[in-house]
């Protein structure tokens, strides 16, 4: 438990019992869809009952890559008839093809705390060209993100948010302006990891030997590294570079670590969802195992939504694996032998033994188009990432139906709009805020970084438009009470509050 400033143990646990007091529901209830391309798919009904709470999840998250896509909505539950922490079994097969989807309830860690906790947020370089991931690279990433999260999980600190591939962040010129309204435009997404994590504010010291064994791993392996600018005047999107990519260093040590694994790109790959009750330790733990057994990682997102985490992985199927097979639901252990065949495990003190794991089949996956230097191909054809922020009442519009009127509003000036990851949570006050980043293609196409920055300037800026006029038609909303902002700028989301 990460304590915040000016408190002590016994007032943690005052806080904790006063939650629970207060907290009708002794377990989350929550929905789990796998399937093919970006756009999530919504739980809520056409017209849903706007005075029964149920209806409506308190908390969402949806990430896409390599053409797959999870999905995950929450909300509290009265139901407690369930053995063991976590309950999760498979839906009948109700929305489109190639969608596969559960549903379950969870046991909250009610010791969980991380609002109290100041964020530490950090950007990993894994590479300089295009995101096309092989086996070897998959097996890289998940050391990586292995190391990362032990390094918390040592200094009991929760992982807040890991998410991988990300927008890469290009380097500044002192020429360019304060508010990056100068800099090279983002490629969509690349070989990047980025991740968070709830630090206590009075331990300074934790802090600072966090991010120097951080930077110790950075020259190990040769990833680049980070971290979250906090100067004065600077906001989240502004980074404070502490170590470049190493190429070469980086290719010694994935060439060193894994000199067997396949250099060939993936195809096939499984959507695996390990859910259980917060902890410190759980990512390393599940990534760690899977590492041991041979098996990489892909892409993943990882977050904690009331007080119950989901690792959501793309695992990467082997060439020669069997092309036949189906959605499965079950313990960690059981989900250990389906994913390694060959090899028993018994039970043992990881802090997973006791979650469950959703499997999707293996399914085909697909790698976008990107640039090393975005604007610079030969034809204009190219992905760029635009950022989403917005503020809502609860029970008005779901985020998903959200996610479909900003990309109805985007169709205008774009041939391509996904929705690389979006997350939205139920805050103080009965409204739900939420970010998201979508990867777009201009309908136009221009290989001028001023022409396509401007481009991207006037799309987003009629889409804002738009989408602020469809939003109280479509929530039955007070116009006053909406907050959106949508810019290619991740910096820009800050003056969010005056774009009403």
């Amino acid at each position: 438990m990460t304590l915040p400033a000016n408190s002590t143990k016994s007032s943690e646990l005052a806080r904790i019992a006063a939650e629970a007091a207060g907290n009708y529901s002794s377990s989350a209830q929550f929905t789990l869809t796998h399937g093919y391309g970006s756009l999530p798919i919504s739980v809520i009904s056409a017209d849903p009952d706007k005075e029964d709470p149920s209806d409506w999840p308190t908390d969402f998250c949806h990430f896409s890559a390599a053409g797959l896509s999870v999905s995950t909505s929450t909300w509290p539950s009265v139901n407690s008839a369930f053995s063991g922490r976590v309950q999760i079994d498979p839906v009948e097969h109700a929305g489109p093809q190639d969608t596969y989807s559960y549903s379950g309830h969870a046991v909250p860690n009610p010791g969980f705390l991380n609002q109290s906790t100041r964020k530490v947020e950090v950007l990993i370089t894994l590479g300089n060209t295009h995101w096309s991931p092989t086996y070897r690279e998959a097996l890289m990433q998940a050391l990586i993100i292995e190391k990362l999260t032990a390094l918390a999980a040592e200094r009991d600190a929760p992982v807040l948010h890991l998410h991988t591939p990300v927008a890469p962040v290009p380097l500044s010129y002192k020429a360019e302006r304060g508010d990056g309204s100068n800099e090279r435009l983002r490629d969509a997404i690349g070989p990047c990891l980025r991740f968070s994590i709830g630090v206590d504010p009075k331990m300074s010291d934790a802090r600072l030997d966090f991010e120097t064994e951080l930077a110790a791993l950075a020259e190990e392996y040769g990833f680049g590294l980070k971290l979250d600018d906090q100067r004065l005047n600077r906001v989240r999107g502004d980074w404070f570079t502490i170590r470049g990519f190493d190429r070469e260093r980086y290719r010694q040590a994935r060439n060193r670590l894994f000199p067997e694994a396949s250099a060939v790109t993936p195809r096939r790959a499984v959507i695996a969802s390990v859910i259980g009750p917060s902890r410190t330790g759980t990512t390393a733990a599940a990534v760690a195992a899977l590492r041991e057994r041979g098996v990489g990682v892909l892409a993943a997102s990882i977050s904690s939504m009331r007080r119950t985490t989901f690792i959501n992985l793309v695992l990467p199927v082997a060439a020669d694996a069997p092309a036949e097979s189906q959605q499965w639901t079950g313990g960690w252990l059981d989900a250990l032998s389906r994913l390694s065949p060959g090899r028993g495990d018994e039970p043992g003190d990881s802090p997973i033994d006791d979650w469950k794991v959703a499997l999707s089949p293996a399914m085909r996956c697909s790698y976008p188009p990107s640039s090393q230097q975005t604007g610079a191909t030969t034809t204009g054809r190219v992905p760029y990432p635009i950022w989403l922020w917005w503020q809502l009442p609860h029970r008005t519009v779901d985020t998903p139906a959200l996610l479909a009127e900003v990309q109805a509003a985007l169709q205008p000036h774009t041939r391509r709009c996904d929705i690389a990851y979006a997350q939205s949570r139920l805050c103080r006050g009965d409204v739900v805020r939420g970010r998201a980043k979508l990867i777009v293609m201009l309908s136009q196409e221009h290989r001028d970084h001023e022409t396509v920055q401007r481009l991207l300037a006037d799309a987003t800026e009629a889409a804002q438009l738009r989408i602020r006029e469809w939003l109280p038609a479509l929530g039955r909303v007070d116009p006053s009470k909406v907050r959106l902002r949508l810019s290619p700028r991740e910096r820009w989301l800050t003056y969010a509050e005056i774009s009403a």
